[in-house]
């Protein structure tokens, strides 16, 4: 009964994301990637406000956005102690540039003192690139750290719509082939969301997925998860690195790739960087052109 609670409450976030994400601008169409901050975010609610929320705007025409959490979650074990959680007591805390190609924040934890991160992002052209510091000026060691990074891709234009064909258009990386993520095989059909664990990180944490049935027991070679839209050749491809897991889930509907980042002892600090891609090469191009492995 305890975990079937957990499991409750730790889908509850997720789903309460996707319906505000439902509400926020979109800015107007670009050649290239843009990020910009909706007053949304800052909402009182607890169950709305996303202090980490960043819109990410595509370089296609009319394409809608992207809505990432970074982070949704950011925890350490044992028992999923915070360090940042979306609804963080806090205004949205990006700060972006003149031209809106550059965004990038750093705080210090609310709940963990002397813990701070720090994220920067910047466009380049068809991409985002991100980079994650996380630091450790405690006394205690903060053990397994578990970082979520929620990509809401509901707004995104022409792309699957919750409770669709979702895992039919998400795919991953598995013995150097793309696999979509509904071929693989899960003991829940019917379970919402899936997870997969990147070979090469021993930190797992999985239970969420392994409780609904959704966690799919194939390793990945790396934290790689490529979206498909749903009637033309666009794509879009997530990687976080050092990698630890997929994470997708239908009822927002969100795609993950979060990086590995382990123990940090006190004064210990590490970076983890990744990318969000826009493209329209075909899927059989995407293994070879950005070298996915």
């Amino acid at each position: 009964m305890k975990r079937k609670s957990l499991l409750l409450v730790a889908l509850a976030p997720l789903i309460l994301s996707y319906h505000n994400a439902r509400s926020f601008t979109i800015m107007p169409k670009t050649d290239s990637v843009k990020f910009f901050v909706d007053s949304a975010t800052n909402s009182e609610d607890p169950e709305i406000r996303m202090a980490y929320g960043l819109n990410i705007v595509p370089p296609w025409p009319d394409g809608g956005s992207i809505f990432v959490n970074l982070p949704e979650h950011l925890e350490y074990m044992p028992g999923t102690k915070g360090i940042a959680r979306h609804h963080d007591k806090r205004k949205n805390v990006w700060q972006l540039n003149a031209d809106s190609s550059e965004a990038r924040y750093e705080v210090e934890s609310m709940t963990e003192p002397g813990v701070f991160f720090s994220v920067k992002a910047k466009a380049r052209g068809q991409l985002a690139n991100f980079e994650m510091t996380i630091t450790n000026r405690s006394e205690k060691i903060l053990n397994s750290i578990r970082p979520m990074f929620c990509y809401q891709y509901n707004l995104l234009k022409g792309f699957p719509v919750k409770f669709s064909d979702n895992f039919e258009h998400t795919f991953i990386v598995i013995k150097g082939k793309l696999a979509p993520v509904a071929a693989l095989t899960v003991k829940n059909p019917q379970a919402v969301a899936r997870m997969a664990q990147v070979g090469s990180c021993k930190d797992e944490h999985n239970w969420w997925a392994e409780e609904m049935g959704g966690f799919i027991e194939q390793r990945m070679d790396a934290a790689y998860t490529v979206l498909t839209a749903s009637h033309d050749d666009r794509k879009v491809i997530l990687h976080w690195s050092p990698g630890k897991n997929l994470l997708t889930n239908s009822a927002i509907p969100c795609i993950h790739a979060d990086p590995c980042i382990g123990d940090l002892a006190p004064g210990e600090s590490r970076t983890v960087q990744g990318e969000l891609i826009f493209t329209r090469v075909s899927l059989a191009q995407v293994l070879t052109k950005f070298n996915l492995k």
